[in-house]
């Protein structure tokens, strides 16, 4: 049985450009920010989606009769992740990143990759409720262990 909140593997992080992508345009405006830092840097770049059983997509070929394990939710959330990021950087772009579903609190996700991140880049705002308050910003920019680049409405790799 997977852990309900597992640790984020450190040697994944460890150096990179970390940034977060719950699907609005603001975390898509950081993620092509954060992809254009890591290239200047010469780092991986990790883009980072938490999620919740709530907020996962079902997994492909899963009919209402089965329940499917958390693993499976996390490749099904893997897939969407992955889906939305050639979308936002183009298919040769995200050759060379690492999409990480992370089953957790975004902000708790964000902040323990901090630990190991070059830096971690957010959007000034992200989907739900956070859109209005910008709540997950904020907590990772209080919490953070390390440099945080918010990326602000409008903003692009030139920002």
């Amino acid at each position: 049985m997977t852990n309900a909140n597992p640790a984020i593997d450190p040697s994944i992080v460890t150096d990179a450009v970390v940034v977060g992508h719950d699907g609005s345009d603001d975390s898509a405006r950081a993620v092509r920010w954060a992809h254009a830092d890591a290239d200047r840097r010469g780092v991986q770049l990790v883009v980072l989606r938490a999620w919740s059983l709530k907020t996962a997509p079902r997994p492909a070929g899963a009919d209402l009769s089965y329940v499917p394990i958390e693993d499976e939710f996390a490749l099904a959330v893997r897939d969407a992740l992955t889906a939305d990021l050639e979308r936002v950087l183009g298919a040769e772009a995200i050759a060379d990143l690492v999409p990480l579903p992370v089953h957790r609190p975004a902000e708790e996700a964000l902040v323990e990759a901090s630990r190991n991140a070059a830096v971690t880049v957010v959007g000034a705002r992200g989907a739900g409720l956070a859109r209005w308050l910008g709540s997950v910003t904020a907590s990772v920019v209080r919490h953070a262990n390390g440099p945080v680049v918010v990326v602000p409405q409008g903003g692009g790799p030139a920002a």
